[in-house]
């Protein structure tokens, strides 16, 4: 069993954490997959985009190092 401290800890919110238990008590284990591949799913997406951000900061900087020569 995953401790609600855990669930939380991750970043699920009060309600999933009751879910995800509400599930286990049903013995839905694909639907607590599911659960939490929505929250890996969106915590990659934002890996994502904060590389998109990282590589356009890397572009300007780049660019200020080309007009400064």
């Amino acid at each position: 069993m995953i401790s609600a401290e855990r669930l939380t800890e991750i970043g699920l919110s009060r309600e999933d954490v009751a879910e995800f238990a509400r599930l286990e008590a049903l013995g839905q284990c694909a639907a607590q997959e599911r659960l939490l591949r929505k929250y890996r799913d969106s915590y990659l997406e934002d890996v994502h985009r904060a590389e998109r951000r990282i590589s356009d900061l890397d572009y300007v900087l780049y660019q200020l190092k080309q007009q400064g020569r």
